[in-house]
């Protein structure tokens, strides 16, 4: 079974957007944040950054995807 952080990392994978990923697992935006926070901690990289404006995948995010 997967950490239910892993399930917010996951969405917001798919939705690229920290508001749609709330939604979408019925949470707040500021957990979607503390849980990729939480993981990127755990693994000791950034996941996630911004490219004009727009949230990507860092390479350690897309090897973690």
């Amino acid at each position: 079974m997967l950490d239910f952080r892993m399930e917010t990392f996951l969405a917001l994978c798919r939705t690229m957007n920290y508001t749609r990923a709330a939604e979408e697992l019925r949470i707040t935006q500021p957990a979607v944040t503390q849980h990729i926070q939480y993981l990127q901690r755990h693994y000791g990289v950034k996941l996630f950054s911004y490219h004009d404006k727009r949230l990507a995948l860092t390479e350690a995010g897309e090897a973690l995807h």
